[in-house]
């Protein structure tokens, strides 16, 4: 199904998602939407992974937000966000038995990206539409530092993701939501 047409349908389970929803209805009819060529806001796309006990989040220590953060990544043409978020997932983690619990979108939101330096270079400050999909795996994995993008890799306990993460939006806003809708699957 196409893009604009799962976020049609998707049910907003809180404020944030009312109000970001038409927000990425209307970005969606932009141009270069799915590409970093629009530097004002791009798609993006996140991985929720949780063991099979629903009990920890596999979570990456993100270089540029210097906080435990989820894992995630820009679409770059790909319009199949939830293989965006598949990639991502293995590419910053090290993981390859991975599963989606759903192909439904779990979450939506449109995240503020502050001007930053990529290998070498200027980012000015820009939006991630974002959607989130959650997936399961194994914890016995290997993990590995992706240190272009990450210097950690951990399962961390749902309980603990508030004591870990820095990003207050984040901790508040959108961990919940996706540990509730975890517990639901």
């Amino acid at each position: 199904m196409e893009l604009s047409k799962q976020i049609e349908n998707y049910l907003p389970v809180n404020e944030q998602e009312e109000k970001d929803k038409p927000l990425l209805l209307e970005w969606l009819k932009e141009p270069e939407v799915f590409t970093r060529q629009n530097k004002k806001a791009h798609l993006t796309s996140s991985a929720w992974v949780v063991n099979p006990k629903r009990t920890k989040v596999l979570m990456i220590y993100h270089n540029i937000y210097d906080s435990w953060a989820w894992m995630g990544g820009h679409a770059d043409g790909e319009t199949d966000l939830l293989a965006v978020a598949l990639r991502e997932a293995k590419e910053e983690s090290g993981i390859t038995d991975i599963r989606a619990l759903s192909e439904d979108i779990a979450s939506i939101e449109i995240v503020t990206v502050s001007g930053h330096e990529k290998r070498g270079e200027y980012v000015s400050s820009h939006l991630h539409l974002n959607v989130t999909y959650i997936f399961e795996a194994p914890e016995d994995q290997s993990l590995f530092i992706k240190p272009d993008e990450n210097s950690g890799v951990m399962w961390i306990d749902c309980d603990d993701i508030k004591n870990k993460s820095t990003e207050k939006w984040f901790v508040e806003r959108i961990y919940p939501k996706l540990i509730e809708k975890m517990k639901a699957l």
